[in-house]
């Protein structure tokens, strides 16, 4: 599975959309079955059809930039652009109607539940992994880094877990996921952002991955220009801290500052996407999502934490290092 994953990497920013896509539609179909009743959703029309139905519209809506710049050096490039907005909002509004009148008496709670719950995992899956596909189109650094992150915080919470667990601090972490430890949260946060510090170094040796989708499409003959996060830079050790450790200056790279508020994130915030999946499987009784990965469960089990991830480096992304440029009205 490793190997598959880093063979889609090499394969490059085009290949690994194609693989957050896939893993989006198999997340939902995990979360979609989270709720289903089959007794119940025998007698409600186009139960199931639905449900993909506004799952697909919202797919289509966050993709459809990517299928515009597709399709731009085509005859059909500059009609789509122009209703892409129509599309979607006709798509929308058909479905609208039609989920409208699929509802049926006697199962109007449970559709209305199913309804909620739909929306809920689209916003989930769909519009927090947008950001995801904008980190991509960045650069695959922008990509592996969160994800690398959140790995590496799930495995030394576990490890820090099993070490130390209850041996430090007595009070209970939390009632929701009570097999995680104080230990394991403090000692992940820890280790977690010391990865994020080091592990910039190693990803920026291979200079595809720094990239933009846009700078490797460009005409080869341009060259091309790194970015200045990427550039090794000379801080001013604060007096303060400098006299304690006798060091006046130091040289770094700019991105392993960033990287390590994104470390805190993926310590200290992340992890709630992890008991927000816990709680979900405590609610409905089920020990996991999926049994796609053997020993692991399913896509969801392995990717609760990535969303909110996804959104705060695209957040973090287009703040603090390529600011957009302001309306100008």
């Amino acid at each position: 599975m490793i190997a598959g994953f880093l063979y889609i990497i090499m394969a490059g920013h085009i290949y690994v959309i194609f693989l957050v896509a896939f893993l989006q539609v198999l997340t939902f179909r995990e979360l979609a079955n989270v709720r289903f009743k089959a007794v119940k959703a025998r007698h409600v029309p186009m139960f199931r059809t639905i449900q993909w139905c506004w799952f697909s519209v919202a797919m289509f809506y966050v993709y459809s930039d990517g299928l515009q710049a597709f399709l731009k050096e085509t005859q059909y490039g500059h009609l789509f652009a122009s209703l892409q907005d129509f599309l979607s909002f006709s798509l929308y509004s058909s479905l609208f109607c039609i989920t409208v009148l699929s509802f049926k008496k006697g199962f109007y709670k449970y559709q209305m539940q199913q309804l909620a719950w739909t929306f809920i995992t689209i916003f989930m899956i769909v519009f927090q992994m947008k950001f995801a596909i904008e980190n991509i189109k960045a650069g695959l650094f922008w990509f592996l880094l969160p994800c690398s992150l959140v790995i590496c915080n799930d495995c030394m919470a576990y490890f820090c877990g099993k070490a130390f667990g209850h041996k430090l601090i007595n009070y209970p972490f939390m009632k929701i996921s009570p097999n995680k430890t104080w230990e394991g949260f403090i000692g992940a946060y820890l280790f977690t952002c010391i990865f994020a510090f080091v592990y910039p170094l190693v990803l920026v040796k291979s200079d595809w991955l720094i990239y933009s989708l846009a700078d490797l499409t460009k005409d080869t003959s341009e060259a091309l220009v790194k970015d200045p996060v990427f550039e090794p830079k000379t801080y001013e050790v604060p007096a303060a801290i400098g006299g304690l450790v006798g060091i006046k200056q130091i040289r770094m790279l700019p991105v392993q500052m960033h990287s390590v508020l994104l470390g805190m994130f993926a310590s200290l915030v992340a992890p709630f996407g992890g008991f927000f999946a816990s709680a979900v499987k405590r609610a409905y009784d089920i020990k996991d999502f999926d049994a796609l990965i053997p020993g692991h469960g399913g896509i969801m089990d392995r990717m609760d934490c990535q969303f909110i991830m996804a959104m705060c480096t695209g957040v973090h992304y287009t703040t603090f290092i390529r600011p957009k440029s302001p309306c100008s009205c």
